[in-house]
């Protein structure tokens, strides 16, 4: 009889993972799109970088810039079912393949979210410290509307160390964007390789 209820307790553990992968995948998607929007503007930047030097005034090139590199996009993953069986004691219940699979699982999660609160972050506040000692007051509230107004220089001054700077920290948060890019890619691809495995294993709809 007991053997029964592990049985049943260990494949609503495993359906209930299964749900949290596949909602992890949405989330590995919405990442994974925000962080190209990010980089559009930032492919652009030795262009702009040019362009801002040659002229500083007409600096329009760096609202888009700007506008997408002052956000960081956290990504929030289903994880209840791994906390769960953590401090419930259910990882005695899995089959060892399965609960190797789990325990690697969030171990890159782990690693993710590390990286997204180091890096990313370090990278952003940079970029917001930068952004700080240029842009002009005037132009600060257009940059969060839908439309520039394009007489209003976004540069406060063409100080070329600091706009030095600022690009030094734009180029290094696009970095920071391709290595997350690149971290949520192989997030994804084990996903989709969980997502197979435990639905094949458990024949899951």
């Amino acid at each position: 009889m007991e053997h029964m209820i592990e049985k049943e307790r260990r494949k609503e553990y495993i359906r209930s993972f299964y749900d949290d992968l596949l909602k992890n995948l949405v989330t590995c998607s919405v990442i994974m799109d925000g962080s190209k929007k990010r980089m559009e503007p930032l492919n652009n930047m030795e262009a702009c970088y040019d362009s801002v030097l040659k002229n500083w005034k007409a600096a329009d090139c760096l609202a888009g810039i700007l506008k997408t590199s002052r956000g960081l996009a956290v990504a929030q993953f289903s994880d209840g079912t791994i906390e769960q069986l953590k401090n419930a004691g259910g990882f005695r219940l899995l089959k060892k393949e399965d609960r190797d699979s789990i325990i690697q699982y969030d171990a890159v999660i782990r690693s993710y979210k590390y990286s997204e609160s180091m890096v990313m972050q370090q990278s952003l506040d940079n970029v917001k410290n930068s952004f700080k000692k240029v842009i002009n007051f005037k132009a600060n509230k257009f940059l969060d509307s839908a439309s520039y107004a394009t007489e209003i220089p976004v540069l406060f001054s063409g100080n070329k160390e600091l706009l030095n700077e600022l690009f030094n920290d734009l180029a290094r948060y696009k970095r920071a964007i391709t290595f997350q890019s690149n971290q949520m890619i192989q997030l994804k691809e084990k996903t989709n390789r969980l997502v197979a495995y435990f639905k094949t294993s458990y024949h899951f709809e």
